[in-house]
Order: C-alpha cells, then sequence, then structure tokens
C-alpha cells in the first residue's frame, strides 16, 4: 500500500491480508465527511493492489460504529437568506445526489475484487448496518449489537440496510427492527444469520477473523474473485441468469493453472501457491 495517511482508517497489509481499522474511538468511529471519502479512496487502493487478498474490517474503543455524524451533513440551507433559498424540488434534488454517491461508496465493498470480513464489537448503528451488510462475512463478539437506528431520528435508512439486509436475515425481523430502531444483540444477529459467529471478546474475535483471512488468501485468488462475483450476481438474479453468468465466467477466467497446483498440493501436502492478480491502474495512470 502506498504511505498515505488516513484521518478514520488504519490500513497495513501481512501475508495478503489488509487490515482496515476505523480508527477514530473517541468520536466512536462515526461516519464523518472525511469518513466517506477516505472510505472511497482506501476500498480502491485495495482492489488497485493485487497483493491483497482479503480484507479485515475492524474497528477500536467500545463501539464498532455510531453510524452517520449527522452533524457533517447538515445541507446549509436554513441559513440562506429566502430570497435565495432553492425550491423544494432543487433541495430534494442535491439530497438524492448526496444519497446516491453515500450508497455507491458502500457498494465498492460488494464491487472489489476480494472478500472483506467485517469483525464487529460493541454498537453497530445506522449507517455502520449499511457499511457491515454489503461485507462478504460478519463475525461479532459477544457485547455486539445492530440498530436500524434511522427510524428513531425521523427517516428511514437509505444507504443500503433497507436492500441488502432482508437477503441476509429473515424479513419479518428486519421489518421489525426497521420499524422499531431496537437492537439486535449478537446471540439474535448469530441465530438470525446477520453474523457467522461470535466470540467472547475483540481480541478472540481478531483472532478468528485473521485466521479465517489466511485461509481464504491461501486460495487462489482468480478463483476467489470469481466466487465473490458470481454469488453477488446470483443474488441480484434469477437461477437461470445466474447459471447463464457463472458459465460464462467459467469459461472466461478458469484457471487450469491454478487448478494443477491446488491438487498437486493438496496430493503433496503442502500449502499451494498462486500467482497474484495483476494490478488495476487508474485509466489515467501512466504505465511509466
Amino acid at each position: 500500500m502506498a504511505d498515505k495517511e488516513y484521518k478514520c482508517f488504519q490500513i497495513s497489509v501481512t501475508n495478503h491480508v489488509a487490515s482496515l481499522v476505523l480508527s477514530r474511538p473517541d468520536e466512536l468511529n462515526t461516519m464523518s465527511r472525511d469518513f466517506w471519502v477516505e472510505l472511497g479512496d482506501v476500498l480502491g487502493e485495495i482492489n488497485r493492489n493485487s497483493d491483497i487478498r482479503v480484507v479485515v474490517m475492524s474497528s477500536t474503543g467500545k463501539h464498532f460504529c455510531a453510524g452517520m455524524d449527522l452533524n457533517a451533513f447538515a445541507n446549509g440551507v436554513d441559513n440562506i437568506p429566502d430570497d435565495k433559498k432553492p425550491d423544494d424540488a432543487r433541495i430534494g434534488e442535491a439530497v438524492y445526489r448526496v444519497a446516491k454517491e453515500l450508497q455507491e461508496y458502500i457498494s465498492t465493498l460488494e464491487k472489489i475484487r476480494v472478500p472483506v470480513i467485517a469483525a464487529i464489537q460493541g454498537g453497530c448503528v445506522g449507517g455502520a448496518v449499511d457499511l457491515v451488510t454489503a461485507c462478504d462475512i460478519r463475525l461479532a463478539s459477544s457485547d455486539a449489537f445492530f440498530c436500524i437506528q434511522e427510524i428513531n431520528i425521523g427517516m428511514a435508512a437509505d444507504v443500503g440496510t433497507l436492500q441488502r439486509l432482508p437477503r441476509i436475515i429473515p424479513d419479518s425481523k428486519m421489518r421489525e427492527m426497521a420499524y422499531t430502531g431496537r437492537r439486535m444483540y449478537a446471540e439474535e444477529a448469530k441465530d438470525t444469520g446477520l453474523v457467522s459467529d461470535t466470540f467472547e471478546s475483540q481480541e478472540k474475535l481478531l483472532d478468528a477473523a485473521n485466521k479465517l483471512a489466511n485461509e481464504i488468501a491461501s486460495k487462489s485468488p482468480v478463483a476467489i474473485y470469481g466466487l465473490k462475483a458470481v454469488m453477488n450476481y446470483s443474488r441480484d438474479h434469477t437461477v437461470s441468469e445466474s447459471l447463464e453468468y457463472n458459465a460464462l465466467w467459467s469459461g472466461a477466467m478458469l484457471s487450469q493453472k491454478d487448478m494443477t497446483e491446488a491438487m498437486t498440493a493438496n496430493m503433496e501436502k503442502r500449502e499451494a501457491s498462486f500467482n497474484k492478480l495483476v494490478d488495476v491502474k487508474k485509466f489515467n495512470e501512466s504505465d511509466s
């Protein structure tokens, strides 16, 4: 990774595993303007770095993330004189564009080439639920809880929770949470399938997340990318469409070399060694 410092994140890479840490515990890791801008930036860097094969997203402090920093998203319209204030339609159009931008930042978690494991401790509130439901795998500490907080402040969630959560937990349970704004604690989250497993401390949570990440990183990176792409496509399309997509993907990107290496390593009882994916450059980046 480039030696770039972020205000809201810490990132490091070890053995093909990127550790992406929310790093504003004194502010409960709220999602400020800096958070959103940096999220898009850091995920882009991860996606372009072929040394990374899996991401573990964790946090610092008592809570994983307390959701949106609402003060950072005040539109400032109240401070504009009435004779210069935009009409409601134009204000609404501006809010629409902001919502679409934030949705895109969250969706980038699904679009990058590598799986993302969310390791969640304490509160995962409001926008943080949008964030973790876009991750591939969720693990939690026993003190974790989830809350669709938006209804408690008089609004509807609008950055992905209402679209992704019903595909993870039963629809009725999701609607109950959305309508009431109640907390779902770790045990219930595991029972409903929101998280794969729970752990009695954050230390054990991170150990488990990294162990899982290392296992994923040991597999063929092109096969892992294919799995992510096909599973995400299948979630959003019919069985027939998804089978067609799966067949096309296999025809285009099935690696005989990786298959041979995986089978040979298994017979020789050794760890397989796979070539990394190709680094992805921005279109306007020079080759020099």
